[in-house]
């Protein structure tokens, strides 16, 4: 039982706090034998006048309580809106691409939250563990009748069964493959993880992005479009060339054998070259000036057999010349395996061990942009160069210049420099503006080499694409990391289709793929009591589903499957 003590006479317990003081009334009572003290709020206490001030009964907390009743709105259930235009942008992007048709040849029932994924992705841009809220401010749950939550828990399981499923992953690759066309572009590059996934991402010693994180390497393949077709995953460590062999691995296994294998200069080596000839193929790489026989043939361009050939409406000048490999006596590659070199006609050996083809090229329009741009580059650090004054301006000369540096001459003269631009260097860059090389297998005509060359410059746009998300990995399962790669490729591929589509319409100083999403999401879908319309379609919105050749959305659409009814035949059809 307790027995309360009378209050009457007690004084105030005062507590400082900051700039002011509170006063509490503190009583004490007996429950089951123990004394337990009992503090009451009673106010602020004012020190000038000795008085408590009453406290604020709006403060209270059923004061609280009854201000949020009445800042509360009645939630009308019947009534649904939702950014409707991006998703009816993607969703006819994808049809018109077999996208959801192969998804659900691959994946059977799940392709459909699948995709609906990956289209969050593309629209909010947030991290994959985060795509609700974007599911729930569009019209794509509706748009596809998708009701399976997709919150952190929902992404982690989809994931991770996507990720078990490798076999599902690689029959959609063979389905995207089926329709690249001529060119298969493969590039590759590091992403960071959350931890080293059982040896899967590695410390690198190097790595471009100077990140003191596990790394493992992706590998993308494009098709002539530069849409993505495949992607694999790799272990931080391991050399370009073992990703060439599995990559012509896989290109045999789906049945492209004439497809022409598209490289970055990165990828150039006598070994490589050896190995996708020893093979078959043909493949298609930039020269680098790193090796004595491409700074030969840029030397002797201007002497050499040369014609004036036609592609896309631009004209260049194009000698064509034999390349030649042969095994390097008394060198290995950085794997042990044997190197080669490059040869040229009256060499020693010449192609005693393969054949390739050279084409050098010209484009006048590049010389005068890149003779433009060194010419200012020059003049900039000359003028930086007459503000400087340390201890040491010749280390801080060269800080500013950086790679530029080898085009000057310095010397210190005191706290300042004297720089003065090196003749030789000066005309070997002029000698070599505007000429780049085309490494090939000799049954690749120019056209065919020049068109490749194209796809590998789109083929580094669709990897700008995917940095646009968290360039960090934050899984520690292998599984969840591949299902992650699965949902980032299919938006990926969204964007690029609709990157493609742009640069036919020749709309690239007006359009980008991002404007395109945010102008189209500036529809909005409204139901009421089961009738739907759409909010005003601008004159803009018009324009962009001209230049991307979709239709302007007319009405609103829900529950839709992932593929048109047409796709029923083929997806019928067992692979």
């Amino acid at each position: 039982m307790g027995r309360p003590r009378s209050t009457e006479g007690l004084k105030p317990t005062l507590v400082k706090r900051g700039d002011k003081v509170y006063a509490y009334e503190t009583t004490s009572r007996m429950e089951d034998g123990k004394k337990v003290n009992i503090k009451r709020y009673l106010g602020v206490y004012d020190p000038a006048t000795g008085k408590i001030l009453e406290k604020d009964e709006g403060r209270s907390a059923e004061r609280r309580k009854k201000a949020a009743e009445e800042r509360a709105f009645k939630v009308i259930d019947d009534l649904a809106i939702g950014d409707y235009g991006g998703v009816y942008l993607l969703d006819e992007i994808q049809r018109q691409i077999g996208l959801g048709k192969d998804l659900f040849r691959s994946f059977g029932s799940v392709s459909k939250l699948i995709l609906a994924s990956s289209m969050a992705l593309t629209l909010g841009r947030p991290r994959v563990y985060s795509i609700e809220g974007t599911l729930d401010h569009t019209w794509l749950r509706r748009y596809y009748g998708v009701e399976s939550p997709l919150d952190s828990g929902g992404m982690t399981a989809l994931t991770e069964q996507i990720g078990h499923a490798q076999a599902n992953i690689d029959t959609l690759f063979s389905f995207r493959l089926e329709d690249c066309g001529e060119v298969v572009c493969w590039d590759t590059t590091t992403h960071g993880a959350h931890s080293e996934m059982e040896g899967l991402a590695q410390y690198l010693s190097v790595n471009k992005d100077d990140e003191d994180i596990p790394q493992f390497k992706v590998g993308l393949a494009t098709d002539m479009r530069g849409v993505p077709v495949m992607y694999r995953i790799y272990p931080g460590t391991l050399g370009d060339a073992q990703t060439i062999q599995r990559l012509l691995d896989d290109l045999d296994e789906f049945g492209l054998k004439d497809v022409i294998a598209t490289f970055d200069r990165g990828f150039l080596s006598g070994r490589n070259c050896k190995d996708i000839v020893g093979r078959g193929r043909r493949f298609v790489m930039p020269g680098k000036t790193d090796y004595k026989v491409f700074k030969t043939l840029l030397t002797g361009f201007r002497t050499s057999e040369r014609r004036d050939l036609r592609f896309q409406d631009h004209i260049y000048s194009v000698a064509e010349s034999e390349l030649g490999l042969l095994l390097a006596e008394n060198r290995a590659s950085a794997d042990g395996s044997p190197a080669y070199d490059f040869t040229l006609p009256g060499d020693e050996g010449h192609g005693r061990d393969g054949m390739l083809k050279a084409y050098v090229c010209f484009d006048s329009e590049t010389y005068n942009d890149q003779v433009q741009s060194h010419k200012l580059l020059v003049s900039d650090i000359m003028e930086k160069a007459s503000r400087i004054s340390c201890n040491d301006p010749v280390k801080a000369f060269n800080a500013l210049a950086g790679r530029a540096a080898r085009f000057f001459d310095v010397s210190a003269d005191g706290r300042r420099v004297r720089v003065s631009t090196r003749k030789n260097s000066e005309s070997f860059f002029m000698n070599r503006a505007g000429m780049f090389i085309l490494v090939t297998t000799p049954e690749v005509t120019w056209p065919q080499a020049m068109s490749a060359y194209e796809v590998r410059r789109l083929t580094e746009q669709a990897y700008n694409h995917s940095k646009e998300e968290d360039r960090r990995f934050r899984t520690s399962n292998k599984d969840r990391l591949q299902g992650r790669m699965l949902l980032r490729f299919v938006s990926v591929t969204m964007k690029c289709e609709i990157s493609a589509r742009i640069r036919e319409a020749r709309m690239e100083s007006k359009l980008d793929v991002a404007t395109c999403i945010e102008s189209m999401s500036t529809i909005s879908a409204r139901k009421y009591r089961g009738c739907a319309r759409l909010t005003e379609v601008t004159k803009g919105c018009r324009t962009i589903c001209e230049a991307l050749k979709v239709p302007v959305p007319e009405g609103v659409r829900e529950g839709m499957e992932i593929y048109s009814p047409e796709d029923l035949e083929s997806i019928l059809q067992p692979k």
